[in-house]
């Protein structure tokens, strides 16, 4: 039988694709108490990131790492050592544990906090106060004050330079290292210098005023003006045709034509001999760039801390290209070894025998009722899956309709915002958040979703959820449901991922990170490795609930976003966060793992924040299957991990972490896997609890099982 839903292909003309969704205001009520404090601004006047690179400058002390990759800086308030760090760490440096011998490892991580050289006023030694501000998604502002007068930089995702804009300060760059020599190139319109530190590693430094060697540990100015610092990792000419000039801020832009693609756009300040800069790019966007991007690759390489080797590119503007999902992954089940759904009359029999049952059990309305957004998304979805595959697979108009009547009524305590822990949009970091642990500060309550934790893991559960009970409703209901949800699933839509500045309610593509190629969950406190992603599958999860929505909505733009940034994760994931066999960006040592595990900026570690078994470091990152999960885990992949890693754990499994990976059996064997969910004898102890038998069931047998 044929999928009751055709496919329909990619809109061409949704106009920008980074164009706001809305600008009113969100649909749950407001209130300005946050217990987490912002900090000290300078020229900020949009929506504050906070879950983005640069989170450790806005947070607590401000003073551990953000990293730009290739480098991290930080503030120092070292009395010897005021002003902002300067480290790269290259492979060599990698720490390995917990036995460093075996193979695989559990853990790398890169040392921190080595200052090789640091960016310092001489007046600071008299008091200077920080600011943060010009916090935009892939770039924020630094301005430190002493004495009248300040030293400001832009930290910018990828720079090729660390530059120190001085005004009424005379420069100090200092090192902890220590610095064996200090050469003076020949350069024609700024200074040049080539330091080379006891580690035995050069830097060179470029400045509009004389640099002078005072001791081991300090260089001295003697004007204000302008210093650029770099790592040498190759030629230094590039460095050479791009001094003078440095970034202030990076746009996006993007389309999705007969070439899908996305654009950095790099905004200059300053003169440069070329008229262009250098910036690092990562291999999940030097594998896709363009031809006139590839041309501007420059001969010098740099390590990342867990993303393999980045290469320089002497540039204004880096252009990827990408393939967009196969147009047929939208509702129903998909898979790339068997593509679209088909089913015997022996399957279907034996469906309808599962979701009679199920849905006749299931009570998704006092289900849903949590004080957790998370588990409460969860629980609907699973709902929504049951009514999806009564709806469009059994084509059961009396089934459908009763499961319809409960999502609607589920649904509608949150879209009345009556559920246990109310939704509010907090004034003071602008963003919708559960009021679960907001008055007492309890950071555990729902996952730290009060401080911007995992908001697209909890929202995506709505949103995604949310499109297949407007879907439904469209045929089998009154079709008031889609009205009715439409701005509060928008709004949080808008809150996880806003992709327009002109948006005054939220920031910018709040989780994703486009320089990254993937989310970060953390929110708003400070680590010491940075931001990082545990689960990989409730991350692309996200964006395929929002392209659902934006096919069920008719809203293009919204079906194209989500379809693009599909597009990078499936990219970068498989660099970074599964492992094929012939993966050559993970240390050798680490990817017989087969999963990250948890993905700091700074480290991997196989590990979950919740336990140390295996079906839970590898099922983090499976859960839930739905048709996307086959795009992003390649059936080669997903053969390895269960040979190498999982077949021998499923037997000894007796609770819902079992049939989590039973179903991501099937992206590779859904004869087996169909085999497991529909065998009389099956447990629903074996379930997850946002897993439906009945979708596991229609799923495994309409891939081929």
């Amino acid at each position: 039988m044929a999928p009751a839903i055709p496919p329909r292909d990619y809109q061409t003309n949704s106009g920008d694709l980074f164009g706001p969704i809305a600008t009113d205001a969100p649909a749950v009520p407001q209130g300005s108490t946050h217990p987490v404090p912002l900090p000290r601004f300078y020229k900020q006047d949009k929506p504050i990131q906070t879950n983005n690179f640069y989170g450790n400058f806005l947070v607590e002390e401000q003073t551990l790492p953000v990293w730009t990759h290739p480098y991290s800086v930080w503030y120092s308030k070292d009395p010897d050592f005021v002003g902002l760090g300067i480290s790269h760490t290259a492979n060599s440096q990698k720490v390995f544990g917990e036995d460093p011998n075996s193979n695989p490892v559990k853990y790398f991580f890169n040392p921190v906090g080595i200052c090789s050289l640091l960016l310092s006023a001489q007046q600071f030694q008299q008091g200077h106060e920080l600011l943060v501000g010009e916090c935009e998604r892939f770039s924020c502002g630094l301005k430190f004050n002493s004495a009248g007068g300040s030293m400001s930089t832009k930290v910018v995702q990828g720079m090729g330079f660390v530059t120190g804009v001085y005004e009424n300060l005379a420069p100090l760059i200092k090192s902890k290292v220590g610095i064996q020599n200090l050469e003076q190139r020949q350069f024609s319109n700024m200074r040049k210098y080539v330091a080379t530190l006891f580690d035995q590693n050069r830097w060179v430094i470029y400045s509009t005023g004389d640099l002078q060697l005072r001791d081991q540990n300090t260089i001295v100015g003697n004007s204000a003006g302008l210093v650029q610092i770099a790592k040498l990792g190759g030629d230094e000419q590039p460095y050479d045709a791009a001094a003078g000039a440095y970034v202030v801020n990076m746009t996006l832009s993007g389309s999705v034509n007969e070439t899908t693609k996305y654009c950095f756009n790099y905004e200059l300040a300053g003169t440069s001999s070329s008229g262009k800069t250098i910036q690092w790019a990562l291999p999940h966007q030097y594998e896709a760039f363009d031809q006139q991007t590839a041309s501007e690759h420059v001969n010098m390489v740099l390590d990342s801390t867990c993303k393999g080797q980045m290469r320089a590119f002497l540039t204004r503007q880096f252009v990827v290209v990408e393939q967009l999902p196969p147009k047929e992954i939208q509702f129903a089940p998909w898979s790339q070894l068997h593509g679209s759904t088909s089913y015997s009359a022996e399957k279907l029999d034996r469906i309808r025998q599962i979701a009679n049952e199920e849905i006749a059990s299931f009570d998704v309305v006092n289900a849903s009722n949590t004080d957790s957004m998370y588990t409460a998304g969860k629980i609907l979805d699973k709902g929504a899956y049951m009514l999806y595959v009564a709806a469009f697979i059994l084509r059961d108009e009396q089934l459908a309709k009763t499961q319809l009547d409960k999502m609607k009524q589920a649904f509608g305590r949150f879209i009345s915002n009556q559920q246990q822990a109310p939704l509010v949009y907090e004034t003071k970091w602008k963003g919708i958040v559960s009021t679960g642990g907001l008055q007492d500060g309890n950071f555990y309550v729902d996952f730290g979703n009060c401080f911007y934790n995992d908001h697209h893991f909890h929202y995506g559960y709505h949103i995604h959820a949310a499109a297949l009970v407007a879907l439904a409703d469209k045929t089998y209901g009154d079709g008031s449901f889609l009205q009715g949800s439409k701005k509060w699933i928008e709004s949080l839509i808008r809150d996880v991922a806003n992709p327009s500045t002109r948006d005054p309610y939220f920031p910018v593509l709040r989780s994703f990170d486009f320089f990254n190629g993937h989310s970060f969950a953390n929110g708003l406190f400070a680590h010491g490795d940075g931001k990082d992603e545990e689960s990989s599958s409730e991350d692309y999860h996200c964006y395929y609930g929002i392209k659902l929505w934006g096919i069920v909505t008719g809203n293009a733009q919204l079906e194209n976003l989500a379809s693009l940034i599909l597009a990078v994760e499936k990219r970068a994931m498989n660099m970074y966060m599964l492992y094929r066999s012939d993966n050559t960006v993970i240390p050798p040592n680490f990817k017989a793992n087969k999963v990250s595990g948890i993905l700091f900026e700074n480290k991997i570690d196989h590990a979950t924040y919740f336990g140390m078994n295996k079906e839970y470091i590898h099922g983090i990152h499976m859960l839930p299957i739905t048709p996307i999960s086959s795009f992003i885990r390649n059936p080669q992949f997903v053969q390895e991990e269960w040979n190498e890693q999982l077949g021998s754990v499923v037997a000894n499994l007796d609770d819902g972490w079992k049939g989590i990976l039973m179903l991501n059996l099937a992206l590779f064997d859904p004869k087996s896997s169909y085999e497991f969910f529909s065998n009389p004898n099956f447990q629903y102890k074996w379930l997850d609890n946002g897993m439906s038998r009945v979708w596991a069931t229609a799923f495994s047998a309409g891939i081929g099982g």
